[in-house]
């Protein structure tokens, strides 16, 4: 005759790397004609976990499902973060490193920050320019060269008596 097994369906208890599920038995079962053992077998699924990147903010750039011990890959465009009148913002990487995964994981765009810096136009009385320096944003900025100086008429003499608008940082 034909063995029947009556019990419930073997599991197999999941891991953080595998799902199994039932696929039958080894050897096929057939007739009796001698003792024999049954051994369950399965089909291994490896466990996917979700995997988001997320920009400095916190909008989603992207989120999908990677299979346990692969390594994510990020597929979108380079995050930015806008500029501000005082700096501007480079994408450097992820935090923390993305590395191959184990569970759900959210990787977060980090930034570098640059000051910006603003070009100051020194000028004379009659719009000659004198120097052009590059100050960082709320420094104050220097003149560097010779006081200015403004040729006499027969009616004024001039003394250099500081910059208009006043410098401010």
């Amino acid at each position: 005759t034909m063995p029947q097994y009556r019990g419930s369906i073997p599991e197999k208890p999941s891991t953080v790397e595998n799902s199994f599920s039932f696929m039958g038995w080894t050897p096929a079962v057939a007739s009796v004609t001698s003792d024999v053992t049954y051994t369950a077998t399965y089909s291994v699924l490896v466990n996917p976990y979700l995997i988001t990147f997320v920009n400095y903010d916190g909008t989603v750039l992207q989120s999908s499902n990677v299979a346990y011990g692969d390594m994510p890959q990020y597929l979108g465009e380079t995050p930015i973060k806008a500029a501000t009148a005082q700096y501007t913002y480079a994408f450097t990487g992820w935090s923390p490193t993305i590395g191959t995964v184990t569970g759900d994981a959210t990787y977060t765009a980090v930034f570098d920050s640059i000051i910006n810096q603003y070009a100051i136009t020194f000028e004379n009385y009659d719009g000659t320019v004198l120097q052009v320096v590059h100050v960082d944003y709320e420094a104050f900025p220097i003149y560097p060269g010779e006081t200015p100086t403004r040729p006499s008429t027969l009616e004024y003499s001039y003394i250099f008596s500081g910059w208009m608008p006043d410098l401010v940082a």
